[in-house]
C-alpha cells in the first residue's frame, strides 16, 4: 500500500542539478546567450545614403568625362559608403563584422569597383561613356539590394541551436578534415594521367589550368560525379584555422600535419589560378580561426589576416600568368619580368563586361527572364541522372557579346547574370535574395557554437563568395555546407545514442535507481 499519494499536478520536466541561477536571471539568460552578429539599421542607411550622393557624383561630371574616371568615383565614393556602415557595425566588437553579407559585400566591391582604385587607361576604349554609366548604375542598385535584403529575416530562436553546440570529440575533427582533403582531390589523384603518383601529380598541378588532365568536361557523365565530390575540399580551410585556434585539444604532430594539408590545398589553389578559390580559401580560415580562438588572441588574427591579405594582393596580379603560363614557368622566373613591368592593378573588369551587355540587352536580345535563376537552381543535378538537363542559357554572356567559338569564359558578376535576367529590377531583386540568404546565415553563429558548429557556420562564407562571381555557382557551392550540415546531424544522434548506452550502463553496474514508465525511480530490488 502507498501512504503517500502521488501528487495530482506532476513536474514533467525535472529542474537541473547543480547551482541554479536566480530567477530573474534565467528569465534574461536566453537573450544574454544568443548574441550573434547583425547589422545595424543605422549602418545600412548611412552605406545607403553613401551609394546615392556617389550614383550622383558620378552622373555630374557630364558626357565628357572618361569612362576609367567615372568608374574611380564610384570606387571611392563606394568604399566610403561601406565603410561607414562597417564603422556602425563595429561598435558591436570587431566580430560584428565578421559576417556572410560582410563578406558578399567586400567581394562584390573587389569584382566590380575595386581596380578602378588604381589607374585603368585601357578601360577608355574597352566600352562607351553611356554603357559605363548605366553599369555603374547597375553595381550600386546591386550593392543597394545587398544591403536591404539582409535585414528582411529575423528568426526568433538561434536556427540549428541542438546541432551547432554540440561538443565533437577532437579525434572526429581530425578525421573529417583528413577525410574532407583526401575526397577533395581524389578527382585529380585518380585521373587516368596521374593513377594515384605523386609525382605526376604535382608536376600537373604546375602547368597551366587547361593543360591538367582532371578538368570536367562540358556534359558530365558518371565519371563527372566524382569530379563533384572536389567541393568538400572547401570544408579543409576552416577546419583548418578551428583546429589551430584550438590547438590546446591536439597534439603537436596532429597540428603540424594539419598545417601541412592547409598548405597544400593553398598551393594547390594558387597554381589552379582560381582567384575566388584562392580568396574563399583565406577567407573561412580566418574565419574559423576567429571564432575558435579564446580571448586573448587578437595579436595571432591581426598577423594571420594581414598575410592573408597580402597573399591575395600578390595572387590578383601573379594568378592572371599562371592561369596562362603555369606556376612552373613562373617559379623559375619566365614570366617574373611582365609582372614587374604591370602599370596597375587589374582584377577582371566586369564592370566592362556589365557595360557591354547593357548594350545588347533588351535593344537586341530580350530579357532571359525566369531561365536565369532556374538553370542556377538545377545546376548540382548531374547530368548522369537528367539525361535532358538543360545545357545553358539560350543566350549566353560570350554569345552575347559576340564570341561564338565557346573557347573563352567571360564573366560579369551576379549584377551582370541578373541584368540579362530582368534588367535593373532583376538586379535589385537579386541583390535583396543573396542580402536576405546572408543575413539569416549570421543568425548561425552564437558564443556557444562547438567546433562544427563554427564549421558549419564558415563553410557558409564560401558560397557568399563565390555567389558575387556568379549567380550559378551559388547553389553548387552550398553542396558542401549542406554535407556538413547532414553529417554534423547523424554523428550528433549518434553521439547522443552512444552517451546515453554508456550512461545506462553505467548506472546499471552501480545498481543505482532507474525511471520507470510513469517516470517514477525504483529499483531492481
Amino acid at each position: 500500500m502507498n501512504f503517500f499519494p502521488r501528487p495530482a499536478n506532476r513536474q514533467t520536466d525535472a529542474p537541473p542539478r547543480g547551482p541554479q541561477l536566480p530567477l530573474q536571471a534565467q528569465a534574461h539568460e536566453p537573450q544574454q546567450e544568443w548574441e550573434c552578429p547583425r547589422p545595424q539599421q543605422s549602418a545600412t542607411i548611412a552605406s545607403l545614403i553613401g551609394l546615392v550622393i556617389t550614383a550622383f557624383a558620378v552622373s555630374s561630371g557630364g558626357t565628357n568625362q572618361r569612362p576609367s574616371g567615372m568608374a574611380s568615383i564610384a570606387a571611392i565614393g563606394t568604399i566610403l559608403s561601406l565603410g561607414i556602415g562597417f564603422a556602425f557595425d563595429v561598435r558591436r566588437g570587431l566580430n560584428n563584422l565578421i559576417r556572410a553579407d560582410v563578406l558578399a559585400l567586400l567581394a562584390f566591391y573587389f569584382l566590380t569597383l575595386f581596380e578602378f582604385l588604381f589607374p585603368q587607361t585601357k578601360f577608355d576604349g574597352m566600352a562607351a561613356y553611356e554603357n559605363v554609366a548605366k553599369a555603374i548604375n547597375l553595381v550600386l542598385v546591386g550593392f543597394g539590394g545587398l544591403l536591404i535584403g539582409r535585414h528582411f529575416i529575423h528568426p526568433k530562436r538561434p536556427p540549428l541551436q541542438r546541432l551547432l553546440t554540440h561538443e565533437i570529440p577532437p579525434g572526429i575533427l581530425l578525421l573529417i578534415f583528413w577525410g574532407s582533403l583526401c575526397i577533395g582531390y581524389l578527382h585529380q589523384w585518380a585521373s587516368p594521367a596521374v593513377a594515384f603518383d605523386p609525382v605526376k601529380w604535382m608536376d600537373y598541378t604546375l602547368r597551366p589550368r587547361f593543360d591538367q588532365p582532371w578538368g570536367r568536361g562540358r556534359f558530365g557523365d558518371f565519371s563527372a560525379m566524382l569530379y563533384e565530390l572536389n567541393m568538400v575540399i572547401n570544408l579543409v580551410p576552416p577546419l583548418a584555422g578551428i583546429i589551430l585556434a584550438r590547438r590546446q585539444r591536439f597534439g603537436f604532430i596532429a597540428l603540424t600535419l594539419v598545417t601541412c594539408g592547409y598548405l597544400l590545398a593553398l598551393f594547390v589553389a594558387f597554381a589552379g589560378a582560381t582567384r575566388s578559390v584562392l580568396a574563399s580559401f583565406l577567407i573561412t580560415f580566418i574565419i574559423g580561426f576567429a571564432f575558435a580562438a579564446p580571448k586573448g588572441r587578437k595579436k595571432e588574427l591581426i598577423a594571420l589576416s594581414g598575410i592573408a591579405a597580402a597573399l591575395m594582393m600578390f595572387g590578383t596580379v601573379a594568378m592572371l600568368h599562371i592561369r596562362s603560363q603555369g606556376l612552373k614557368k613562373f617559379l623559375s622566373g619566365e614570366v617574373a619580368y611582365s609582372i614587374t613591368r604591370a602599370d596597375t592593378l587589374y582584377v577582371d573588369y566586369n564592370l566592362c563586361n556589365i557595360a557591354n551587355l547593357t548594350s545588347v540587352f533588351p535593344s537586341r536580345m530580350p530579357y532571359l527572364g525566369l531561365e536565369v535563376p532556374y538553370l542556377a537552381l538545377i545546376r548540382p543535378i548531374p547530368r548522369a541522372l537528367w539525361k535532358g538537363k538543360p545545357e545553358g542559357l539560350s543566350h549566353s554572356i560570350e554569345h552575347a557579346l559576340g564570341d561564338y567559338s565557346g573557347k573563352i569564359t567571360l564573366s560579369a558578376s551576379f549584377a551582370g547574370e541578373a541584368y540579362m535576367a530582368g534588367g535593373f529590377f532583376g538586379v535589385l531583386l537579386c541583390g535583396m535574395f543573396f542580402g536576405a540568404i546572408n543575413g539569416w546565415w549570421s543568425h548561425l553563429m552564437g558564443p556557444r557554437n562547438s567546433e562544427l558548429g563554427i564549421l558549419i557556420y564558415s563553410s557558409g562564407f564560401f558560397a557568399a563568395v563565390i555567389s558575387m562571381r556568379s549567380l550559378f555557382t551559388y547553389t553548387t557551392a552550398l553542396l558542401p555546407t549542406f554535407a556538413a550540415i547532414i553529417g554534423t546531424g547523424y554523428l550528433v544522434r549518434y553521439l547522443a545514442r552512444k552517451t546515453g548506452a554508456l550512461a545506462f550502463a553505467s548506472r546499471s553496474r552501480a545498481g543505482r535507481p532507474r525511471p520507470d514508465d510513469d517516470g517514477q525511480p525504483y529499483s531492481e530490488d
